[in-house]
């Protein structure tokens, strides 16, 4: 086990039922976006990016979506203006990677739509073809295309 699974030379399981806690692996379940704008977030995620809108909500001035990414969620979350941090960076090193077919045409499309391009299609060292944007709120966004489709 390296340094990461341990705490005072126990596994996180027997410290966790030291505490009365059944141990229960961690899942990840879905990405909270904080975003400015959900009409220009969905216009990007979904009308870009074709991701399914699983449903909307609101609730106290707070606007939500979720967005279907396979076995995982992204959900949009737009709080009301006075409640929004403007000192939230968005572009502080948080990059989400998404899965594509055909990279090329998708980020000429991008391209044409006048989203901010991060860095330019290349093929990464480990042979996937990959083109970084910025959502409408900074986050970047990575489009990679397996190698195994390039050929």
């Amino acid at each position: 086990m390296g340094s990461h699974d341990q705490r005072d030379g126990e596994g996180i399981g027997p410290k966790i039922a030291k505490w009365g806690i059944e141990a229960m692996p961690s899942m990840f379940s879905h990405l909270i976006l904080d975003v400015r704008d959900l009409e220009r977030s969905l216009s990007f995620y979904h009308d870009l990016l074709d991701l399914p809108i699983m449903r909307e909500d609101a609730w106290d001035g707070h606007r939500l979506a979720y967005l279907s990414t396979g076995k995982t969620q992204i959900l949009l979350l737009q709080q009301p203006a006075d409640e929004q941090n403007p000192l939230l960076d968005r572009s502080g090193g948080l990059v989400i990677n998404f899965q594509v077919k055909n990279l090329p045409e998708m980020a000429k499309s991008l391209e044409r739509k006048n989203v901010k391009v991060l860095r330019g299609l290349e093929v990464a060292i480990w042979g996937d073809r990959t083109f970084l944007v910025a959502d409408p709120d900074g986050y970047a966004v990575l489009l990679s295309e397996s190698a195994e489709t390039l050929h």
